[in-house]
């Protein structure tokens, strides 16, 4: 298959109907700057060939074509392509679009067709069956590229196996192996039944084929084993790959994050020391407040000492004063007791009231024996003295209450100035002391702050530098995350460790599997020396040894047909490799099959030593190189050909090995298609290089014009410049 013309009408950003591409048997490249259509245009391509789609998507037409059509307007988003192939042939695919009111859009049926070429004739059939018969979707697989991260075609797993189906004839021993297979089971089971039956042999077969039969599934079991391992050990040592791209970038990652760990420890340290004093805390709990007042404690104290001596002093007073209140009560009552001539009368208290009202009952005084009627003189006497006896009584106790209440009465009820002295006291000494060191203490502790922070600012600072260090080493690092990078270092130690005890349990496997082997060889070999007298079972036995010879011959003949086709495949991809970079180092490609059959590629060193971090550049090439050996294959064995078209495939390539890369394919029998944004440099094509080259040359750019804000005014324009 040859493209001969691609014509793109209203797709994205190709507005209009004169979007035309036509393309050499050889090589053509369509250059163009970062926004100017290159991706859109493989983009139309892989939209033409892809047979699953039945529907127009309004996304795909031109912007600037929407925004200039009026309402009820209609028109037409096509990608078609003219090709070679058994004849000339094409391919259009189409969707309307009309324009129902300011914000709606109407797509039509999408139209998928093909035409080819019978005879005279120009037939019209069916898109998707054409593509799907001269294009294929397998055939894509392998042809089609967009970006240098899709050119490894053997990261799906099925590729080798899809390959090999494709364009060897190993496919064919499939069955085969199959069929041999079957016959020599059935062939040994009908012999093992007629040993069995022959007398002379019958017990020593039953034994031996118990034993084979044991060991054949102990076989069956060590081979599982030893497959499961394999393909660990396989996936151990892809992803320590994979793990060591990054290793040197995990190490130094861990570092960082190590000293970052240590620089936030110590700058929350410092923040906890320094946060350690609430200074609005300290004014009362650590009595701060005071610090500026040690003149108005001393001036305290001898207000308190002021005030407790002013207190005794009124204290004393008022007592002599008290004393000098009841002294005269006292003198009142001696006064009161005294008779005429001085002497003292008789105690208030004899007779007492009891006493006194027993002799007015009894009319007598007791006292001198005599007779007191009543209303004689003696019983008013009698009668008076009771009553003065009562009237006394109530003196008396209004005398003790005076006194009491005299004697009761302080002059200070609080203990106010005591207190204060209190204060004052406890305030001295060591609390004294403790208050005039308090300027000290917040001199001492200003000064630690200050010093403090002094040190967090330049934590902070190192931990700034090391937050930018790590930034930086996360962009050099590309599309790899702190957790990858994180999870990377910790899985590395604990991979190598799993792929030792992997690699020492498969060598272990692998001899257990020898020693089955050899003992199985060993009944075998007893089984067949077994001397049966039947003429019979030695036919069956000569039946079962050829088929069992033929079975092993296919099985052997399919395992070296698979190495060979991949050794032809490797060698055609190291021609391609020799020649892409024959001015630059570029190592050997070896392709080896994996325990689950897929296919690894890997570069080597002609002595023997893989390259395990080839540049970007050296994988690009490899990968092309395959991809190239692949298209030689398709020629070979389906004789056909079909083109290779790369979507900024040469990305990592530098200039002098841009220019040698492009000079090699230009003379290449090989139809390329490679859109690319190589030979410009700042806008501008370099065509001093671009003259060095025989190929077809397409320059596709913007339009003047456009507003950088609005898609409706940007549409590609296309130049065909050799």
């Amino acid at each position: 298959m040859i493209i001969k013309e691609i014509r793109i009408k209203n797709f994205r950003s190709y507005y209009g109907d004169n979007n035309i591409f036509e393309f050499s048997n050889g090589l053509t490249l369509i250059l163009g700057d970062n926004g100017d259509g290159k991706t859109t245009f493989f983009d139309a391509l892989q939209w033409l060939f892809n047979t699953t789609i039945d529907k127009g998507n309004v996304d795909h037409m031109s912007e600037m074509r929407k925004s200039k059509m009026e309402i009820d307007e209609k028109d037409v988003v096509s990608v078609a392509m003219l090709f070679e192939h058994d004849g000339e042939k094409s391919v259009e695919k189409s969707f309307s679009v009309e324009r129902v009111s300011e914000d709606f859009f109407r797509v039509g049926t999408l139209v998928y067709r093909g035409y080819e070429t019978s005879g005279s004739e120009r037939i019209q059939v069916s898109g998707k069956n054409l593509i799907d018969r001269c294009y294929d979707a397998f055939i894509q697989r392998f042809s089609m590229f967009k970006g240098e991260s899709e050119l490894n075609v053997f990261d799906n797993a099925t590729a080798l196996k899809d390959l090999v189906d494709k364009f060897s004839d190993i496919r064919k021993f499939d069955d085969l192996v199959e069929y041999t297979s079957s016959f020599e089971k059935k062939a040994n089971s009908a012999y093992l039944k007629e040993m069995k039956s022959d007398r002379k042999v019958a017990g020593e077969a039953k034994a031996l084929e118990l034993q084979i039969n044991r060991l054949a599934e102990e076989i069956s079991t060590k081979k599982k084993d030893i497959r499961d391992k394999t393909t660990s050990l396989e996936v151990f040592s892809k992803r320590l790959g994979e793990l060591e791209e990054n290793q040197e970038t995990s190490e130094r990652y861990k570092d960082i994050q190590s000293r970052l760990k240590n620089k936030e420890e110590k700058r929350r340290k410092l923040k906890a020391q320094i946060s350690y004093i609430d200074y609005n805390h300290a004014l009362l709990d650590r009595m701060w407040v005071l610090c500026a007042f040690p003149d108005v404690l001393q001036e305290f104290k001898q207000k308190c000492s002021a005030l407790s001596r002013e207190k005794r002093k009124q204290e004393k007073d008022y007592e002599c004063q008290k004393a000098i209140e009841i002294g005269k009560l006292e003198a009142v009552k001696e006064m009161q007791g005294a008779l005429v001539n001085g002497a003292p009368e008789l105690p208030w208290y004899l007779p007492n009231q009891e006493t006194m009202e027993e002799m007015l009952n009894d009319h007598i005084c007791k006292v001198c024996g005599r007779p007191a009627e009543e209303g004689s003189e003696a019983y008013n006497f009698m009668l008076q003295k009771l009553e003065e006896y009562k009237r006394h009584i109530a003196l008396e106790a209004a005398k003790k209450s005076q006194k009491e209440a005299i004697e009761e009465k302080e002059l200070f009820k609080f203990g106010n100035i005591e207190s204060l002295h209190n204060l004052s006291i406890s305030l001295s000494g060591s609390n004294e002391s403790q208050v005039s060191g308090l300027v000290r203490e917040i001199s001492d502790r200003m000064g630690l702050v200050e010093r403090l922070n002094e040190d967090l600012k330049e934590v902070e600072r190192q931990i700034q530098e090391t937050i930018d260090e790590k930034s930086r080493l996360l962009i050099q690092a590309g599309n790899v995350s702190e957790a990858i990078l994180e999870k990377d270092f910790n899985d590395i130690k604990g991979l190598f460790e799993q792929k030792g005890r992997a690699e020492v349990r498969l060598a272990e496997l692998n001899g257990e599997l020898a020693q089955l082997l050899t003992r199985m060889d060993g009944l075998q070999k007893q089984m067949d020396e077994l001397n049966p007298d039947s003429s019979q079972v030695k036919v069956y036995r000569d039946v079962h040894r050829v088929l069992e010879e033929i079975a092993k011959a296919f099985a052997f003949a399919k395992k070296e047909n698979l190495r060979r086709f991949l050794a032809e495949m490797q060698d055609k991809a190291n021609g391609y490799l020799e020649q892409l970079s024959a001015s630059d180092f570029h190592g050997e490609i070896r392709l080896r099959q994996t325990a689950d059959d897929s296919t690894e590629i890997r570069l080597y060193s002609s002595n023997g030593t893989e390259i395990k971090k080839p540049s970007g550049s050296q994988l690009t090439v490899m990968y092309i190189s395959v991809l190239f050996a692949i298209s030689d294959f398709t020629q070979e064995k389906r004789d056909e050909d079909y083109p290779l078209v790369f979507d900024a495939a040469t990305s990592s390539f530098g200039d002098s090995k841009e220019e040698n890369f492009y000079n090699v394919i230009d003379n290449l029998k090989k139809q390329c298609i490679i859109v690319t944004k190589d030979f410009i440099t700042k806008g501008r094509v370099r065509f001093p290089e671009i003259e060095k080259l025989t190929c077809c040359v397409y320059r596709i750019k913007k339009a003047d014009g456009f507003d950088s804000k609005n898609m409706a005014t940007v549409r590609t324009t296309i130049e065909k410049i050799k």
